[in-house]
């Protein structure tokens, strides 16, 4: 499954692709953008994006691949991280200008370090019937009857992708349903592709899984899907789009511009899967730019995230993520949300594009 290629001699750690330019005829063009094509004394800002290669990259790729990025001035380019944490030097050096990530432990203590970095939009929840995140079961244990729900893992062993996580949360939440915790499993942190390996050797009774993987080890009769954590946690904040000082200390124009164009990415993204447009919209984005969705069959089987069509995060979430870690004496102050979340930016863009829901704080 990793489809990476190692990076060139000659660039640095992490791994830089600069995406392919999809060719746009000016007559397709807006006229705003066949204005500011025709003058070149007004060159496009260049704007830097860390990408992991996943399903909810869907919005930006889209919002790239549909112009709205060039419409609004700037020339994007995507940079291809494997992790989250990767993405926070060069973020902070303003070698990149926007990440994402989850609300983990590392951002809640970096919001208590005063690190530079907003919160700033959506992307990626666990919403009704897009339960992208899921527990996977190995499909013996299944077949033979041995588990059926949630409350059958008891004792098991659960491979996780990292101690801690999100995802770990959620799974803390679905064993609750059944009067459970995460002390009656047993956790094992194992990388996404060794997870694959690891329930096909049965060295691991369940996983914590993302799609495309889900289905990928559900084709290959590897294992089975007990439950999407849709169902256990619904709209849980699976990650977000995160400023940083290149956006928040320095060029705020920018940020609302490329806010404006991600907005506009994100309701595009559920025009496609909702039926309101073609659906290759969002497969065509995804195919063209990460290797690991090169196969569309694939794209027309996964699960895909769900995302606020305001750009809103789920605030609940993040409170109860913090909650969590404080808990576990992991946290031992929490930030406030305004030292988290910045909506000025997506607030500006809506007041251009209108909301679909009513106007949010962060309190």
């Amino acid at each position: 499954m990793n489809s990476r290629r190692p990076p060139p001699a000659t660039v640095p750690s992490p791994t830089r692709r600069r995406l392919a330019t999809l060719p746009l005829a000016l007559a397709a063009l807006s006229p705003w953008t066949r204005l500011l094509a025709a003058q070149p004394g007004k060159p496009l800002r260049k704007v830097r994006v860390g990408m992991l290669d996943s399903l909810s990259e869907a919005p930006a790729l889209i919002a790239y691949e549909q112009g709205y990025f060039k419409e609004e001035g700037l020339d994007v380019e995507f940079v291809s991280f494997s992790n989250t944490a990767d993405m926070v030097a060069p973020l902070s050096a303003r070698q990149l200008d926007v990440a994402s990530g989850a609300p983990t432990l590392a951002l809640f203590n970096g919001a208590l370090r005063g690190l530079p970095f907003k919160l700033v939009a959506d992307k990626g929840r666990n919403s009704p019937g897009h339960g992208f995140n899921a527990l996977v079961v190995r499909k013996d244990l299944v077949d033979s009857g041995r588990v059926k729900s949630i409350g059958d893992i008891k004792g098991m062993k659960v491979a996780t992708p990292s101690r801690h996580s999100p995802m770990e949360l959620q799974l803390d939440m679905a064993l609750r349903t059944a009067g459970l915790g995460l002390n009656d499993v047993a956790l094992e942190q194992l990388a996404f592709p060794s997870m694959i390996a690891a329930l096909t050797n049965k060295a691991v009774d369940a996983a914590l899984m993302i799609e495309p993987l889900v289905t990928v080890i559900v084709q290959r009769q590897i294992g089975a899907r007990l439950l999407g954590f849709d169902q256990t946690s619904p709209d849980f904040q699976i990650a977000g789009i995160i400023y940083g000082p290149s956006l928040t200390q320095a060029d705020s124009d920018v940020g609302r511009k490329w806010m404006a164009a991600y907005v506009r990415g994100i309701r595009a993204y559920l025009d496609s899967l909702d039926g309101r447009a073609p659906r290759d919209v969002t497969e065509h984005a995804l195919s063209r730019h990460i290797a690991a969705f090169k196969n569309q069959e694939l794209l027309k089987k996964v699960v895909y995230p769900g995302f606020d069509p305001d750009g809103y995060l789920n605030l609940q979430t993040i409170k109860d993520s913090m909650a969590w870690y404080a808990g576990l004496g992991l946290l031992k102050t929490q930030p406030r949300l305004s030292e988290l979340v910045d909506y000025r930016y997506l607030d500006s863009a809506l007041d251009r594009l209108g909301r679909k829901g009513p106007r949010q704080g962060v309190n």
